[in-house]
């Protein structure tokens, strides 16, 4: 079951990464400062653009919150029931010696539950970095959108920008998620490596102020 929902995962996660990428690659072919150009972009063109690459990018991000709602269960369940797995495999591999005689045994037992934690964390990782990964491409058009001058566009580009930059603020909150418990992004793991950093100080090492 964690190699189906993994790989099935990481496949529809890669194709909306290559599709944010591409959507992020059509706009850098508007002209510059969203000016027309004459026998190139007319007024009428750039705003159709616009409004089309916009409804797309939303389309996307519906895409998106389908597959938290599809698999937002499963990846929960795979995330904690892999932690569970990880945590029962350490203690095994402390304890193998009470739980073993002879010293091959000793060491098969802890080569085995050390190869089923790389096999988890790959799985994890493999998830997690492809759901950053989506999310920069998805955030990536608002640098774009930033550096137009709004004050010196026409109405018409003016406010296709004002809308593609509020349908972002508003698809911001339908990021990938287990079920709406926790985000799946890098932070993930900065959090629980600076977490492990905070428990490892001593008392002595924190500062009484």
């Amino acid at each position: 079951m964690d190699y189906v929902i993994t790989i099935s995962s990481c496949f529809f996660l890669q194709n909306m990464y290559a599709r944010f990428q591409t959507l992020n690659d059509i706009w850098k072919c508007l002209p510059a400062d969203l000016v027309p150009i004459s026998d190139q972009w007319t007024h009428i063109e750039i705003v159709v653009f616009m409004e089309n690459t916009r409804l797309l990018h939303a389309e996307l991000c519906d895409l998106l919150k389908m597959f938290t709602l599809g698999y937002g269960r499963m990846l929960l369940g795979l995330f904690i029931f892999s932690f569970i797995n990880m945590l029962f495999s350490i203690y095994i591999i402390i304890n193998n010696r009470a739980l073993s005689g002879s010293y091959s045994t000793n060491n098969y037992s802890r080569i085995l539950p050390l190869m089923f934690n790389v096999q988890i964390i790959t799985f994890l990782m493999s998830i997690i970095i492809f759901a950053s990964f989506i999310n920069e491409k998805r955030l990536k058009i608002i640098s774009y959108l930033r550096l137009y001058r709004i004050s010196n566009l026409h109405f018409d580009i003016k406010r296709q920008i004002k809308m593609f930059i509020n349908q972002i603020s508003v698809c911001d909150s339908d990021r990938i998620s287990a079920f709406g418990f926790f985000e799946i992004n890098l932070n993930l793991v900065t959090s629980w490596n600076n977490h492990i950093n905070t428990d490892e100080r001593s008392p002595n090492d924190i500062e009484i102020k």
